[in-house]
């Protein structure tokens, strides 16, 4: 079942669109996963076919995930949203956690249902997004899925406050996305590096991880094919 909506965020006074995927079957308990970048994962990344597949292949599981995508605009707007450089960095993390989360767990958990799973999904910079917000509250989260992570020194930083994480992370990356440049700055992101840093201090940090570098470059047709992987992972582990 697909269900869209517009959330208006009181904190940045924009109108998001939003887009639920879950199953019509009756559940008590809900793997709940929440897709950055919601738009581009239903077009380019197949996400609504790819969750239609699961179910048909393992209804037992699959009926508990329930995936919500929020789209955040224009590619400068995702920029400012996404990136710890961005003019809304702060305020997109704020309205994803104080506003956006709990009004639709608060939607789920209507319905005498418990969240017992967690997770945050992001390609590129929404992976990056999809990381800071599980480090807003590590203790809430228990999934964080990352394809080829457009992430920072700064953003890897983070991690030294942090004693043990318990995560299950499925995390990918190209062995050619140092080279990529972003449109947006220009700049190169030396993705697979700091991809690379990443998962060392996750690793150091208890986290569970199954980690990938991939003979790829930065874009969607490698995230396409890998998605069914990503969701396998967040339902079985």
């Amino acid at each position: 079942m697909k269900n869209s909506g517009i959330f208006s965020s009181k904190t940045l006074k924009i109108n998001y669109e939003y887009i639920m995927l879950k199953s019509v079957e009756k559940i008590k308990d809900a793997y709940v996963l929440y897709v950055q970048d919601g738009k581009d994962y239903l077009r380019l990344g197949g996400m609504e076919k790819t969750f239609e597949k699961l179910l048909a292949s393992n209804p037992h599981l699959a009926t508990k995930m329930i995936i919500v995508l929020i789209h955040p605009g224009s590619s400068l707007e995702r920029w400012h949203s996404y990136s710890r450089r961005g003019n809304r960095f702060k305020k997109y993390i704020q309205f994803m956690t104080d506003e956006f989360i709990p009004s639709i767990e608060k939607e789920i958990e209507a319905f005498n249902i418990n969240i017992v799973k967690r997770g945050y999904l992001g390609d590129s910079l929404a992976g990056n997004l999809s990381y800071n917000l599980a480090m807003t509250n590590p203790g809430k989260c228990t999934h964080l899925l990352l394809q080829s992570a457009a992430i920072s020194k700064e953003d890897i930083q983070l991690l030294e406050s942090v004693d043990h994480l318990n995560w299950n992370v499925y995390q990918t990356v190209g062995i050619y996305e140092d080279d990529f440049i972003s449109p947006i700055t220009n700049e190169k992101m030396n993705i697979l590096s700091y991809n690379r840093e990443l998962n060392d201090m996750l690793t150091k940090k208890g986290a569970t991880i199954q980690y990938m570098e991939l003979e790829e470059n930065h874009e969607w047709a490698i995230w396409k094919r890998d998605l069914p992987n990503v969701l396998n992972y967040f339902m079985m582990n």
